[in-house]
């Protein structure tokens, strides 16, 4: 059946394989769960579902094709449905009143070119500011025939009690460790060991996996090394440390300052364990083991959880506040190596 190649989510996906077969196809949804876990991906083999031309003329076909080549899956795929369009504002703080009403609503009122269901996939739909959310509660409530609303969502609870009341809330979770370790072994030329870093370090999301390579899981192991040997006597130290984190505004040096500070968190969360007396298969930076029990053994326990402590301030400063963000950092390193 379609769905069959997105790994993981097995719940999810025969729940809304279900909806279909038996018309209870919802006409709002939000795909709620970390990012890159896979919400779009499913959401998009939803919509390829709904507006299947195979599996349409025959329903006997249930379970024994995995994908379609028909016009209207291709389609999709390719993203030229007319009738399937995908909402996304990379980059953009606030989706406001004007965008909603232009790039989803008008759109979804028009009449049907040639799918059964007219599909709105919202990317990022944190993003609604409160008006645009106000906005679309008519849409949702009393939405165009035969059309459906996905919301998709790392945070549901930026929305407003009255959105998440008319929307069908499908939950997904990270995939499972075991699972990803094996497909990061797939597409990437990494061994057990750093498959399973990658894989933790992840936190069950196989996009973010797909953005780790031998450079960055390298950098890793140089940076944890520098920062376990900084001396913070020294400003020079800090700010040589400070020049190898991502500094920028754009996408891509965000999700790698977010790297950073999981590769960091992950570290601290070993020299705890380390610190309690849990044996070395519960590390996860395992190549890391000698220098991590030497650090470990020169701080108190306390110690070690105020550091923590710091680190997720600081990240909710730099990632949902206004901190500045290499005074934020610089602190942190202090913190860190002291």
């Amino acid at each position: 059946m379609l769905f069959k190649k997105i790994i993981g989510h097995e719940l999810q996906k025969s729940s809304l394989k279900r909806a279909f077969d038996e018309n209870r196809v919802a006409h709002s949804y939000i795909f709620s769960g970390p990012d890159g876990v896979g919400k779009k991906l499913v959401a998009l083999e939803f919509a390829k579902l709904l507006n299947c031309l195979k599996y349409q003329s025959n329903r006997n076909l249930n379970h024994e094709f995995d994908s379609c080549s028909c016009a209207s899956c291709r389609k999709i795929a390719n993203g030229i449905h007319p009738d399937v369009f995908v909402v996304e504002y990379r980059g953009v703080k606030d989706i406001k009143i004007e965008q909603v009403r232009e790039e989803i609503e008008e759109r979804l009122y028009l009449k049907a070119y040639e799918g059964r269901f007219k599909v709105a996939i919202v990317d990022e739909a944190e993003r609604l500011n409160l008006n645009a959310q106000n906005a679309s509660l008519k849409t949702l409530e009393e939405p165009p025939p035969d059309s459906v609303i996905i919301l998709i969502t790392s945070n549901p609870q930026s929305l407003i009690p009255t959105i998440l009341s008319r929307c069908q809330n499908i939950q997904f979770r990270g995939l499972p460790e075991g699972i990803l370790t094996d497909e990061i072994s797939k597409f990437g030329n990494f061994s057990r060991e750093e498959a399973v870093i990658i894989s933790r370090l992840s936190n069950g999301s196989i996009g973010k996996a797909r953005s780790v390579d031998k450079v960055l899981i390298s950098d890793r192991k140089k940076f944890i090394t520098k920062l376990s040997r900084t001396n913070t006597n020294f400003a020079t130290s800090i700010y040589d440390l400070l020049s190898e984190l991502p500094l920028g505004s754009s996408p891509e040096d965000s999700e790698r300052l977010k790297f950073y500070f999981e590769v960091i968190l992950q570290w601290l969360r070993d020299l705890v364990l380390i610190k309690i007396g849990f044996g070395d298969e519960s590390v996860l930076h395992r190549d890391l083991i000698p220098l991590s029990r030497e650090y470990a053994g020169q701080r108190t326990l306390d110690k070690l959880l105020e550091k923590m402590r710091v680190l997720e301030d600081i990240m909710v400063a730099i990632f949902r506040g206004n901190a500045n963000k290499e005074l934020a950092l610089e602190n942190l390193i202090f913190k860190i190596a002291d």
